[in-house]
C-alpha cells in the first residue's frame, strides 16, 4: 500500500431527503437533480484540485489527490466554498477522510453502443470511503456540518480545531480523531 497515492475522499449527503420522498410528491427528485447539476457545474468551474466526483441519489463523493501538503488546504477550501451552495438546495453534511487510493483496476472499461460504461472503477480509497460511513454511524447524531479526519486537519495550520472525537477506522480498527464543526470552516 505504500506506493498507493494519498487522496482525500469527501462524502456529502443531503439531509431529510428520505422524509421528502415519503411525502409522495416530486420535491425530493427535483432536489436531487438540482444537487447533481450543481456538483457537476462546480467540478468544472470551481474545483481544480479535485480529480473526480461521483454522484448518486442524494450523495456525492469528491476525490482529490494532493500533490503536496499545501494542497490539503486548497482541497478543503474548495469543499468549504461548495457546501453553502449545496445547502441552498437542501441542507447537507460532509465527511472528509484521508486515504490511499488503490491502483486502478486492470479491467477494461466496457461500453454500450451509446458510450455509457458498464463497468466503472471508483478511484477513491475503499477504506477511506468505508470510513466515511463509520464516521457517519458514530457521529452523525451530533448534527454537525463537517466531520474531518485528523490526518487532514493536521496538514492545515488555519483549520479551526474545534471538538474532536475518536472513531475506530479501517483497516486496523484503531481509533483516529475526527474534528466536527458547525457552519463554515472558513468565512
Amino acid at each position: 500500500m505504500s506506493n498507493w497515492p494519498d487522496c482525500v475522499v469527501s462524502y456529502f449527503d443531503l439531509i431529510g431527503i428520505r422524509e421528502k420522498i415519503k411525502l409522495g410528491n416530486s420535491e425530493a427528485s427535483l432536489l436531487m437533480q438540482n444537487f447533481h447539476l450543481l456538483v457537476r457545474k462546480s467540478m468544472f468551474d470551481a474545483m481544480p484540485t479535485h480529480d473526480n466526483v461521483y454522484v448518486w441519489n442524494d450523495s456525492a463523493l469528491f476525490l482529490a489527490f494532493p500533490r503536496n501538503n499545501t494542497d490539503y488546504e486548497k482541497i478543503m477550501r474548495e469543499l468549504n466554498a461548495i457546501k453553502p451552495k449545496l445547502d441552498g438546495i437542501c441542507r447537507s453534511y460532509a465527511i472528509c477522510v484521508k486515504g490511499q487510493a488503490m491502483q486502478e483496476s486492470v479491467c477494461q472499461y466496457d461500453s454500450k453502443a451509446v458510450g455509457q460504461p458498464r463497468f466503472v472503477f471508483l478511484k477513491a480509497s475503499s477504506y477511506a470511503f468505508a470510513n466515511c460511513f463509520e464516521i457517519g454511524k458514530e457521529l452523525k447524531k451530533l448534527g454537525m456540518d463537517w466531520y474531518v479526519d485528523r490526518r487532514i486537519v493536521d496538514k492545515i495550520p488555519t483549520f479551526p480545531k474545534n471538538d474532536r472525537y475518536d472513531v475506530a477506522m479501517l483497516p486496523t480498527n484503531r481509533k483516529r480523531g475526527v474534528y466536527v464543526l458547525k457552519g463554515q470552516i472558513w468565512e
